[in-house]
């Protein structure tokens, strides 16, 4: 199925976490739309403009993407994101170019862009994690010149987000956590259950985090550990990337 994507990461308003979730690091606020395109739309495209012609390539042509995306159910990422081409095949006349990713070939790809100068269509099926190679279908000037391209790779994984509250009576600190990942089948954010983490705390004013207690979440995506210090201190939780779901660090409480 078709969704939104996010290049950089997206916070959702989820109140039930505690304290602020947030947001990857160098998270943007910037919004754009995806344009998405009928696949059969697509190939015909590539059909139509693809030229009968051979040689030796006249130079390079570089498809310049995201090294990461995000999934999650709203998208707010940086313009800057969105595809576009360098190489020398800028530099020469009106250029017609197409890359395919996250299948074997153009027909059953989870992304597939096409430019003609600048980007004419795009389309993502949103379905697809995991690590994708970029794979270059022709690139081609008004001249008839060919051009050799690259193969970037991006990696696909659901976004996740945590919280984290503290509380203290006496020497007794108690760290409270809960996390969640999106769920794209269902297209909403769900409780994190069954993943594994770290409590870690560092001293007041301190740089270096130490783990204090490793974790698994229940399946509340929640967790909740109590210990006896009287020294203030930082605490904050950090969960495990997994193969398909980026891993997550909550905001930080003192103690």
């Amino acid at each position: 199925m078709i969704r939104r994507l996010a290049a950089l990461g997206a916070v959702p308003a989820i109140a039930a976490l505690g304290v602020a979730v947030t947001a990857p690091a160098g998270a943007a606020t910037a919004t754009r739309t995806v344009h998405h395109v009928n696949r059969q739309a697509m190939i015909r495209n590539i059909a139509r403009i693809h030229p009968a012609t051979s040689g030796t390539p006249y130079g390079t042509c570089k498809l310049v993407v995201p090294s990461t995306i995000r999934l999650t159910s709203d998208f707010e990422g940086d313009p800057s994101d969105m595809p576009s081409l360098t190489g020398g095949c800028v530099l020469h006349g009106v250029v017609t170019a197409s890359w395919y990713a996250g299948g074997d070939n153009v027909s059953d790809a989870a992304y597939t862009v096409l430019f003609d100068t600048d980007i004419i269509d795009e389309s993502e099926n949103l379905d697809y994690v995991g690590v994708m190679t970029w794979k270059g279908r022709f690139a081609f000037d008004d001249q008839g010149h060919t051009y050799t391209q690259n193969a970037p790779v991006t990696t696909v994984k659901v976004g996740s987000w945590a919280g984290l509250q503290t509380s203290r009576s006496g020497s007794k600190v108690t760290i409270n956590t809960r996390a969640v990942r999106y769920a794209y089948s269902l297209d909403m954010n769900i409780p994190w259950a069954s993943e594994t983490g770290v409590i870690q705390y560092r001293a007041k004013g301190g740089s270096t985090w130490t783990d204090l207690k490793a974790f698994t979440t229940n399946s509340a995506g929640a967790t909740s550990y109590s210990y006896t210090s009287s020294a203030t201190r930082d605490y904050r939780a950090v969960y495990t990337e997994q193969p398909y779901i980026f891993g997550t660090t909550s905001p930080t409480s003192q103690r």
